[in-house]
């Protein structure tokens, strides 16, 4: 209960202090108030105000489910606010600016698939197929009719058959190259420069930090 009331006051406070309009960088924005806390339990929360007009709000219950809310000035001067949850759910946000989704119109059930009959195959006939007749005799180069062509086991002489030739590579002699010696090169070292320690500035202001056995507050507010 004191950890939800710490982040109200923190951000109405912050809102007080944010009243004047801002004209500067908003990268710029001083932070005006912020508040944390984290209980035993797994629930935490945490809230700040920027003077830019920026606020923000968020707890976490035990479940692990979020819900907050932030608001920012626009150019016109209104203030803009969404509200929003995470959780199992998913998340969900809402705001008078945010664009409404549209209304999702039911699809049409698909129609009922009609039957074609598909037109039935017939295959053409088969072509008649031609073997021509054996012919019976063979005839020389005159033209004459020579009986030794019918006969099986007479294989005329189809003329010169050169033997194959087997080809002999000349002997090749293996003729190392010299091989100069060259000292391994020391290459320079290089060295990153380190990260330049970070400018620690602490703005004016009041700070409490309360810690428990289980948990902590933290509150801050920037002086005027």
């Amino acid at each position: 209960m004191y950890t939800t009331v710490l982040l109200v006051a923190t951000a109405l406070l912050g809102g007080a202090l944010a009243q004047q309009q801002y004209s500067r960088d908003p990268q710029t924005a001083a932070i005006l108030t912020d508040a944390r806390y984290l209980s035993g339990d797994g629930t935490f929360g945490a809230a700040y105000t920027q003077e830019d007009g920026v606020q923000f709000k968020e707890e976490t219950d035990a479940n692990g489910d979020r819900r907050g809310a932030y608001s920012y000035v626009d150019p016109s001067g209104v203030r803009r606010t969404v509200s929003y949850t995470a959780g199992k759910n998913g998340f969900q946000a809402s705001g008078d600016h945010l664009p409404q989704p549209p209304v999702p119109v039911a699809a049409p059930a698909p129609a009922a698939p009609q039957y074609q009959p598909q037109p039935q195959y017939n295959p053409a006939p088969a072509a008649p197929q031609y073997n021509p007749a054996p012919q019976g005799g063979s005839y020389d180069e005159t033209g004459e009719y020579d009986p030794r062509y019918n006969d099986p086991a007479f294989q005329p002489n189809t003329g010169y058959r050169p033997q194959p030739q087997q080809y002999q590579p000349p002997p090749q002699q293996y003729q190392p190259q010299p091989q100069q010696y060259q000292p391994p090169v020391n290459a320079i070292p290089q060295y990153n420069p380190t990260t330049p320690p970070p400018h620690r500035f602490f703005p004016p202001g009041k700070l409490d930090l309360n810690r428990t056995p289980d948990g902590f507050s933290y509150s801050f507010s920037k002086s005027r």
